[in-house]
């Protein structure tokens, strides 16, 4: 009968459908950073609901009303926790996702498209942990949202619907917000089954180098994988939580300028120090270059050891950010917005 049964649900609900087969080596962890990313946006969206039944999105009461979320409601401060180290897991995982897709080379022809997609992802991510930080609306957000402005400001009109100028008389907290719990999330998820569609279209991508032809395995049994992979990143997060109180400070002191970005974009910090512009000018050009690589690379050669230039390119750019990320937490404000 159960038999029976589990045949009926698998007709009905198209179960058999992830029955085909894919290389054994995406069961190994460099090859299911992918899917720890989607375990910690999946931690972070489920926290984030949670978190917006407390939260108040208007100028004089956001900081007050995480206060009260973290100091007042029966483990508050373990949700919040929760959402906020689910973010810096997936700022890692993420990384390292996009590193490896380099370094094998997966990017190259036919998935010169999902490439282009996962970056537009990973903007995305980037807009989610910066207006996160904003909304909690304590010195450190103030300051980040004086530079975004600054930005809006310098770009004339395209700047203008980020500004509170777009739409007088309606906080820009509360836009923030609103682009934070909905706007963002919406498109994310929508290019996120773009993104799984185009895994599934092109297959995944063979093991560069390998003298033999992979194994293959069922997609069953690397969705058990990942599934523990998941269980694991939810582990951690968890841990972090309990034992790593998130950064919170009080309301701010509207016109100062004393703390730092958090460790995502402290290195544009970094640049800004060197030159002013540069809050402008570094975004778009690392994002114009990462566009470009799967076009400019048009080498079949997927072996790292075969492709000397673009292992190069791979550890200056990690090393820069690394510098840059360290520059900037010890570093001196030189100006001031």
């Amino acid at each position: 009968m159960a038999n029976g049964l589990s045949k009926i649900l698998q007709d009905r609900l198209g179960f058999h459908l992830l029955e085909y087969d894919i290389p054994e080596h995406s069961n190994s962890i460099k090859y299911s950073l992918g899917g720890m990313t989607l375990s910690s946006f999946t931690v972070l969206a489920v926290s984030g609901i949670l978190l917006a039944q407390f939260f108040v999105p208007n100028p004089e009461r956001a900081n007050q009303s995480i206060h009260y979320l973290v100091d007042q409601v029966y483990l508050g401060w373990f949700l919040r926790g929760i959402h906020f180290w689910a973010g810096e897991v997936l700022t890692v995982t993420m990384t390292l996702h996009v590193i490896r897709i380099f370094f094998t080379a997966s990017y190259k022809n036919p998935r010169e498209i999902n490439w282009l997609i996962g970056i537009g992802l990973m903007l995305l991510m980037v807009t989610l942990l910066f207006t996160g930080t904003v909304i909690k609306w304590d010195q450190e957000a103030y300051e980040a949202l004086a530079h975004f402005l600054w930005v809006a400001e310098q770009i004339g009109i395209f700047g203008l619907p980020l500004t509170e100028a777009f739409a007088p008389g309606v906080p820009l907290l509360n836009r923030i917000y609103m682009a934070h719990i909905s706007l963002l999330p919406i498109i994310t998820l929508l290019m996120l089954g773009l993104h799984l569609f185009y895994v599934k279209y092109h297959k995944l991508s063979s093991l560069p180098g390998a003298q033999e032809k992979s194994k293959n395995i069922p997609f069953t049994q690397h969705m058990a994988y990942l599934q523990r992979a998941g269980a694991g990143v939810f582990l951690l997060i968890c841990l972090l939580a309990l034992t790593i109180a998130p950064p919170l400070g009080e309301e701010p002191v509207l016109g100062l300028e004393v703390t730092k970005p958090p460790w995502q974009f402290v290195w544009i910090f970094a640049l800004e120090n060197l030159w002013v512009p540069s809050l402008i000018v570094a975004p778009p050009l690392i994002i114009l270059f990462l566009a470009a690589i799967p076009f400019v690379d048009q080498n079949k050669e997927r072996y790292w050891k075969k492709r000397p230039l673009a292992m190069v390119i791979l550890v200056g750019f990690i090393l820069i950010f690394i510098v840059l990320i360290i520059w900037g937490k010890v570093t001196t404000m030189t100006h001031s917005m």
